[in-house]
């Protein structure tokens, strides 16, 4: 289930969101350990890989002790990992479980990895802080400069440390393996703002910082259960990507990149490639299961399919990154899905993204189009990006539901540069059971269609969405409908109730006929609209005027012929 605000909203958000580029898909199920292929393809020159991945081995000694999960990752990362990796963000990880990852991928590469920072053999400081994050770091690629350390944020010290490629050109990496203890919005700042004061890029080296971890919060700042590409970003995010010109690599290159990991990696850089191991979960039988057995220490005997697979709940994520060039243009994604249908309608969304890390503004223009059957909005868009900083544009897709499977193309300009999005629309369209033209978080609208009277839906009240506001349900097939009936809130507090109204039906979610009218009593009673039977998929509920100010709710809203 799922909602929406109206295509109109949509339209006025346009203009939003963040990043970019192609989708690699990772393997299915993990091959034997690629220690040859690996050991073989190293990285070029100028470029670095870096693996993040959160092993959660740190605050349950049973779990610290067995380490048959950290072997299941390191054999998944090297039959993933195009070459041995440089670096690798480590978090939930105690000094013991690190210098093990350590050992074990210096096995499988036939490469020396050494631990350049980690804690010791317990998370918790003597002063009350928590240590939980390392640094591994290939010594055959790279070399530390300076002193690795932690740096405290939220009370969590964050691992970091600063290297430098073997291979001329040189490339130096400030790096940070962050665990955020609070706030990921200060803390994502507090970071960042560190990794830039601290280390500064030095005259005549090429340098990409790198911040990776958990953030314990999703990309989206509406933890919905799909999450489109452009949606409003959680404020962490738009932080660092927008305002710190850092880059997701695993939005910008990994499958799935809507998906709700809360695991990132970070780069101010150019990422030149990335993956995440999405189908890490696919892989196992039962997540839930494995984790419980692993997190008491039990691997030998968890099911089956756990033993040689599970390594953490979130995939691991790696990208091979270089300095980044003086503007960097994206979209995201490089292959797009149209399986999802509203108000009778297939969508989606791309994202045009710029990274402007010149010391002055620059401005580029943003045009998309597609032949029929897709069509795009808006048809061009002008994106001004300040120096150091990045800005993106949302480009919505629609396609009638009834469009033929298949692929077709979407092309997109971002300045000079030229993309081509495959768009495919799939045999079947899922469709959420209710629609809103706005909500506030925490009140969103299932909850007026969730059976339950203690739960409502409340139209944005910060700010205020003035109305008229409306809910459209969706009744999955065209069927005679008779009367609306509407349960106002039952908590005691009638702010929102709907008093004047207008009820809409349609049958195609495209074109509404009005069928009622009328006004309401202020309270808590049940209410009902009675209308001619008419036949509609859709039936939409509008307030135009309600209680307590220029907003709406509803507990319960119901559809159909008594």
């Amino acid at each position: 289930m799922h909602r929406i605000r109206s295509r109109a909203g949509a339209a006025v958000a346009a203009l939003a969101a963040v990043a970019a580029v192609s989708a690699l898909t990772a393997p299915a199920a993990p091959a034997a350990p690629a220690a040859t292929a690996a050991a073989g393809n190293k990285a070029a020159a100028g470029e670095l890989l870096v693996v993040q991945a959160n092993l959660q081995e740190a605050v349950r000694p049973a779990d610290a002790a067995e380490t048959a999960d950290l072997d299941n990752f390191v054999t998944r990362l090297t039959a993933a990992a195009p070459a041995p990796p440089d670096a690798l963000l480590l978090t939930e990880v105690l000094g013991p479980g690190a210098r093990h990852v350590a050992a074990q991928l210096g096995r499988a590469t036939g490469q020396r990895y050494r631990v350049a920072v980690a804690p010791g053999d317990s998370p918790y400081l003597p002063d009350g802080a928590v240590r939980e994050s390392a640094i591994v770091v290939n010594a055959d690629t790279v070399r530390t400069v300076g002193t690795p350390g932690f740096h405290r944020v939220q009370s969590e010290d964050q691992a970091y440390a600063v290297v430098e490629t073997r291979a001329r050109p040189a490339l130096r990496a400030p790096l940070v393996s962050a665990h955020v203890a609070g706030s990921p919005a200060p803390a994502a700042e507090a970071l960042a703002g560190f990794l830039a004061e601290r280390h500064p890029a030095p005259e005549g080296t090429p340098q990409v910082e790198v911040l990776g971890g958990d953030f314990r919060a999703g990309r989206c700042a509406e933890p919905v259960a799909y999450l489109a590409i452009g949606c409003a970003p959680a404020p962490f995010w738009e932080g660092l990507t927008a305002g710190r010109a850092y880059r997701d690599t695993g939005y910008e290159r990994g499958a799935e990149p809507w998906s709700a990991y809360r695991n990132y990696l970070f780069a101010r850089g150019d990422v030149r490639a990335g993956h995440v191991d999405t189908a890490y979960r696919q892989a196992l039988p039962d997540a839930q299961a494995c984790k419980e057995a692993f997190d008491r220490g039990e691997g030998a005997s968890a099911p089956a399919g756990c033993r040689g697979t599970y390594y953490a709940d979130q995939p691991f994520s790696f990208a091979r990154l270089a300095a980044p060039p003086p503007v960097a243009t994206a979209v995201v994604p490089g292959r797009a899905e149209m399986s999802r249908c509203e108000l009778g309608e297939r969508v989606g969304d791309a994202v045009a993204r710029v990274a402007n890390y010149t010391a002055e503004p620059v401005t580029r223009e943003v045009a998309a189009e597609a032949g029929a059957p897709l069509a795009v909005a808006p048809a061009t868009a002008t994106l001004e990006v300040p120096a150091q900083q990045a800005r993106a544009a949302r480009i919505s897709l629609t396609a009638a539901a009834d469009t033929p499977p298949g692929t077709y193309p979407v092309h997109v300009r971002v300045g000079e540069e030229a993309f081509t999005v495959p768009v495919t629309v799939t045999p079947e369209c899922t469709e959420p059971r209710v629609y809103a033209t706005s909500w506030h978080s925490g009140s969103e609208p299932e909850r007026a269609v969730d059976g339950d009277p203690n739960t409502f839906w409340h139209s944005e009240y910060v700010p205020v969405t003035p109305l008229p506001q409306s809910l459209t349900l969706n009744l999955g097939e065209v069927r005679p409908v008779t009367e609306v009936t509407y349960q106002p809130r039952v908590d005691g507090n009638l702010n929102g109730t709907i008093l004047q109204y207008k009820v809409y039906v349609s049958a195609d979610g495209r074109e509404f006929t009005e069928v009622a009218a009328g006004i309401w009593e202020r309270d808590a009673r049940l209410k009902t609209a009675s209308f001619a039977a008419a036949d509609a998929r859709y039936v939409r509920l509008e307030a135009h005027t309600a209680s307590g100010g220029s907003y709406a709710s509803a507990a319960e809203v119901t559809a159909g012929a008594p």
